[in-house]
């Protein structure tokens, strides 16, 4: 009947083990979930270049992602301004691969909300540690964008990944869906439950993550 659909499909499943299997052959493996709490991020309070230069140090840490990067706000018009701030959610981050430096761009509006800046960094320095494996990760090329976003949760990223699309009502590449099967994945691989993390989301994002614990 309809209302024993799954959560996800078998094959989204599939793909999610293996790219966890793939991330920890080639990366440290996080030991714990990174929570948006002073423990986990020192960057010192404001809203400009060095409070996000501070931010991206303490992601560039957990990530164990030691290159030089650059940051550079996008030139775009205040939110205070825009009809509907969510509109923009597409291009809240770039990432380009400048003669090997990887420069990242950032909505400066978006300081004002750390876990969704936090959460867009994150996406574009995954894309900087990733950038020589395009290919290589499992769903090459393709899946790219969608590698990303799952690549961030299996860094640990996973509760901004969440909380953030809740927030900001859109999706991104994964779905919510999805999103909670692999936060239940990484959790589990770790012996922790949900309540690592559930003071952290909303309602919304603890109701499918108890439900993807039932899958994982």
């Amino acid at each position: 009947m309809f209302w024993s659909r799954p959560m996800i499909s078998e094959d989204m499943q599939d793909w999610i083990l293996e790219c966890f299997e793939w991330f920890d052959d080639h990366f440290e493996p996080p030991k714990q979930p990174i929570l948006p709490t002073k423990t986990f991020f020192k960057a010192s309070g404001g809203t400009g270049i060095e409070t996000a230069r501070g931010v991206l140090n303490d992601i560039q840490r957990h990530m164990e992602f030691h290159q030089q990067v650059e940051l550079a706000p996008l030139d775009q018009v205040s939110e205070e301004y825009r009809i509907d701030y969510r509109a923009t959610s597409l291009v809240s981050g770039t990432f380009q691969n400048d003669a090997g430096v990887p420069f990242i761009r950032f909505d400066p509006d978006l300081i004002k909300r750390p876990s969704l800046f936090i959460n867009t960094l994150a996406h574009e320095l995954m894309h900087a540690r990733l950038s020589p494996h395009v290919q290589d990760v499992p769903g090459g090329e393709g899946a790219h964008e969608l590698a990303t976003d799952l690549g961030c949760i299996i860094a640990g990223f996973g509760v901004f990944q969440m909380q953030s699309a809740d927030d900001v009502g859109w999706s991104g590449y994964m779905s919510q869906q999805s999103r909670a099967y692999a936060l239940s994945v990484f959790l589990q691989r770790r012996n922790l439950g949900p309540d690592a993390v559930s003071s952290h989301l909303s309602y919304r994002c603890n109701k499918l993550l108890s439900r993807a614990f039932k899958m994982a």
